[in-house]
């Protein structure tokens, strides 16, 4: 998952952002038309899972290809191999995006065929395209996709999580100000992570890296910080990016909290590693 950090969207970020809210569209209506619960929290999951998978292949269309001549079952065994390898390289990504991955083991074959008819949808509205390459840095695809997914004609985007690029870039604009390597930008309403992607496009149009600032945000709603936790490795916003759930409102140390749960974690993940690899030593024939 590694990519250049000075990377910038290479196209026109209305056309992205158009494309974004058509495959939103076309992920909704094939989750719906599968019948069952709602939960969002599973196609959302799909469409994140194929956006890391993208970056991690040679060729997008490689994924592509594979995914759709698949079975259920193999299109979960992929899912499960994604997510281990942000477990390994990020595991403060996991945690937070815990919420949109609880399907991995599979919960009968009729959520499994659901799950691959959402993804091959994905694919037809030409996803990879978007979150493949460079253009991911153009627009936020997760968000509209939770919009239409908790919208009740579910080919509508609900605007409650998606703020347009337009808007954004504006409002992080002045946000930002005389942006300095060190500075933190804080977002109390983060929702999936729309003004992150727009302050980072302003972060590098302004010959800096991204990676050199520390972003927090929190939301109340704990799917959309699950994709905003997915969105912070999709834009390349680096490791120091810390998120919370719950409402800053009525929580105004929420940063403070926020991280001091992140680096309780990392200690947990660091000493879970350390009796792993000792484990791991005592079982090897000697």
């Amino acid at each position: 998952m590694n990519h250049r950090a000075g990377a910038t969207g290479a196209g026109n970020p209305i056309n992205a952002e158009c494309h974004a809210l058509k495959i939103a569209v076309e992920v909704a209506r094939a989750w719906h038309k599968g019948g069952g619960p709602d939960r969002p929290e599973v196609p959302l999951g799909v469409v994140a899972t194929l956006a890391l998978a993208g970056l991690t292949a040679h060729r997008k269309a490689d994924v592509a290809d594979w995914v759709r001549g698949r079975s259920p079952a193999d299109f979960l065994r992929l899912a499960r191999w994604v997510w281990r390898a942000v477990l390994a390289q990020r595991p403060d990504v996991l945690r937070m995006a815990a919420p949109i991955v609880g399907w991995l083991h599979g919960e009968g074959e009729q959520l499994a065929g659901r799950i691959k008819s959402t993804a091959d949808a994905a694919l037809a509205a030409g996803q990879l395209d978007l979150t493949g390459g460079d253009r991911r840095f153009d627009a936020d695809l997760l968000g509209p996709v939770l919009g239409a997914l908790r919208s009740p004609a579910a080919t509508k985007v609900d605007a409650q999580m998606y703020t347009p690029g337009d808007v954004a870039l504006a409002l992080t604009s002045v946000m930002l100000g005389d942006v300095k390597q060190g500075q933190v930008f804080v977002d109390d309403t983060v929702g999936t992570g729309g003004l992150f992607r727009a302050a980072a496009q302003v972060v590098r149009d302004r010959g800096l890296d991204p990676t050199a600032l520390t972003w927090y945000g929190a939301d109340v709603d704990e799917l959309a910080v699950a994709a905003a936790a997915v969105n912070s490795v999709l834009w390349q916003l680096g490791t120091n990016v810390v998120l919370y759930v719950g409402d800053p409102l009525a929580e105004p140390d929420w940063s403070e909290a926020a991280a001091q749960q992140k680096v309780q974690f990392q200690r947990e993940v660091h000493a879970l590693r350390g009796v792993l690899a000792a484990l791991d030593l005592e079982n090897t024939p000697r």
